[in-house]
């Protein structure tokens, strides 16, 4: 596990219970087969991952979850594209609530999905950082190998994705457009740092 010290400050509950997760120290352990199924709404998709996935809310088309005495324990959302004519998905989040391990909870969704919308191609990244990615192999995903690594910037406080910071935004911000990036940003007192990676997976080639 590589553990960034902004996550540990601002989402230790999530932290550890992805470590206690790995440890296998979970003592709130439920069944999938005694969840049901929901379609949520994006909004409170991303309320749920905001409060229990490492990376937080994101924008999904698709976003369904296990319940659990009216309780949501796990969620699964997807994001839909066109590409060269073909319907492609991307696997987008997948965690469950914090301090609970929903055995077969992955599976059910993910069967749930696929029985009930029509794809192509179905891409998801897994953190490099935090995951080996051994879930997807699970659900009969393919391992497309290695993404490039990314970086980010920070003020010793925060990280700041490298896209709150491209040259054409430092353009609009009014910084110096013969300068790079990296010029810019170094004026700025902000270093950059560099990411783990992320692995590839394809399912339905």
């Amino acid at each position: 596990l590589h553990i960034w010290e902004d996550d540990w400050i601002n989402k230790k509950d999530i932290l550890k219970s992805i470590i206690s997760n790995r440890l296998g120290n979970i003592n709130k352990k439920i069944n999938a087969r005694d969840c049901k199924i929901n379609i949520l709404s994006n909004k409170d998709s991303i309320l749920f991952l905001d409060e229990n996935h490492i990376q937080g809310g994101v924008n999904s088309n698709i976003c369904i979850s296990l319940e659990h005495d009216n309780e949501i324990v796990s969620l699964m959302t997807f994001g839909k594209r066109y590409l060269n004519k073909k319907s492609q998905f991307e696997l987008l989040r997948f965690c469950n609530k914090k301090g609970y391990n929903i055995i077969g909870g992955a599976s059910k969704l993910f069967k749930y999905f696929l029985n009930n919308y029509n794809y192509d191609i179905i891409l998801s990244y897994s953190d490099n950082s935090i995951f080996k990615g051994n879930l997807y192999e699970k659900l009969g995903f393919l391992n497309d190998g290695q993404t490039s690594l990314n970086y980010y910037w920070t003020d010793l406080n925060k990280r700041y994705h490298r896209f709150n910071f491209n040259k054409k935004r430092l353009i609009k911000m009014g910084y110096d457009k013969l300068k790079t990036e990296e010029e810019i940003m170094k004026e700025l007192g902000y270093f950059k740092i560099w990411s783990c990676g992320q692995t590839r997976w394809v399912y339905g080639l």
